[in-house]
């Protein structure tokens, strides 16, 4: 054990050793430029189509201190904040609730900063909700990646403190913001407001809003406009849909889906999807929890 653990110290030390020379190396004003450019994106991109989740779950970390330690230096850039919002939510996916809902909260700050940029948008954000729904007025089509990583922060965070009324309150806001996308661009990130709703719906009594009608139509709009090659669509239905109306056949249709269709029918949902393989496999065993 001590052995890894000297390992573990051993590997981040070397990494930031290698930031602190490139920061050296480039100057902090041009790693700034790069990360706000390109160089996120390319990570982005490079970490979405990578098939080894433990490799990226190793290395993410430490791309969110460079990106904190960016952020520290810039706090007004949307590019970082937003690269930050959308890292943290996805790293979260792969943590205990306790620790998710730490790294949720923190992509929502990210998020809501990010969107706070605009000038006319930032009094509406902690404003009563009949006010905060005028943001939609000063969206554009523009504004899609911001708004969706925003709202799917924030939903996230709520998804790990159900027992906050406060948290529970937040909601709506949250809806208005992925309906406005889908009014925008329904198949915007492969359907990814379609399944959030779909959860959304599943998962809440109807007192809150859940309608399980609606959470099954915006699941299959989710595999319809994703062309079945999103997993996640597959594996978050059986999650909510499937157990909420105790369709036990439904469950293991849908996990088996997506066990056996491919992780790179889109490249760019490669990393997702082998990430829903996993999270099918262990689904599966439970099976019996459940029915």
């Amino acid at each position: 054990m001590k052995v890894k653990k000297r390992a573990t110290r051993r590997r981040l030390a070397v990494a930031l050793v290698a930031l602190a020379l490139l920061v050296h190396g480039w100057g902090c004003a041009h790693l700034r430029n790069a990360a706000a450019g390109s160089l996120i994106e390319d990570v982005a991109t490079a970490t979405s189509r990578h098939d080894d989740v433990a490799l990226v779950s190793q290395a993410i970390p430490t791309y969110l201190l460079l990106l904190e330690g960016l952020v520290e230096g810039s706090p007004d850039d949307l590019k970082l904040r937003l690269a930050a919002a959308q890292m943290y939510v996805g790293y979260g996916e792969a943590e205990d609730p306790e620790r998710a809902s730490q790294l949720y909260g923190r992509a929502k700050r990210h998020g809501l900063r990010a969107l706070a940029t605009k000038r006319k948008i930032a009094p509406l954000l902690a404003a009563p909700f009949e006010e905060f729904s005028h943001i939609v007025e000063e969206l554009d089509s523009g504004d899609l990646e911001l708004v969706f990583w925003v709202a799917s922060s924030w939903g996230a965070w709520i998804s790990t403190n159900l027992n906050s009324m406060a948290a529970l309150a937040d909601l709506p806001r949250v809806i208005l913001l992925m309906e406005w996308i889908i009014g925008q661009d329904e198949g915007y990130q492969d359907g990814g407001p379609h399944i959030f709703l779909g959860i959304y719906h599943a998962a809440l009594s109807p007192s809150f809003g859940g309608n399980l009608d609606k959470s099954l139509h915006h699941f299959q709009r989710a595999l319809a406009l994703s062309e079945e090659k999103s997993l996640m669509v597959f594996v978050q239905m059986a999650r909510f849909y499937a157990r909420r109306v105790f369709d036990r056949e439904l469950y293991v249709s849908l996990l088996n889906r997506a066990l056996e269709s491919p992780v790179d029918g889109n490249p760019d949902l490669i990393l997702q999807n082998a990430v829903a393989k996993r999270m099918a496999r262990r689904l599966l065993e439970q099976v019996d929890e459940f029915f």
